[in-house]
């Protein structure tokens, strides 16, 4: 799991989200627990089904399990 650089938890600028995603893959991307892809969102709007999650728009509307 990632910390926070330095592990100071503080707002990053666009510059810093992306040298940090390069070298922390996934960086701050949420992945989902189905397919592995970028869900496009972050913890506030994750999707979960059945307490499964967090999952892509994609495999929300898909039977899980």
């Amino acid at each position: 799991m990632n910390t926070w650089p330095n592990n100071n938890r503080r707002a990053l600028t666009q510059c810093e989200h992306e040298v940090w995603n390069a070298k922390n893959y996934p960086g701050t991307r949420q992945l989902c627990k189905e397919c592995g892809d970028p869900t496009g969102r972050c913890e506030d709007d994750s999707i979960y089904k059945d307490d499964i999650g967090p999952l892509c728009e994609e495999c929300e509307e898909t039977d899980i399990g």
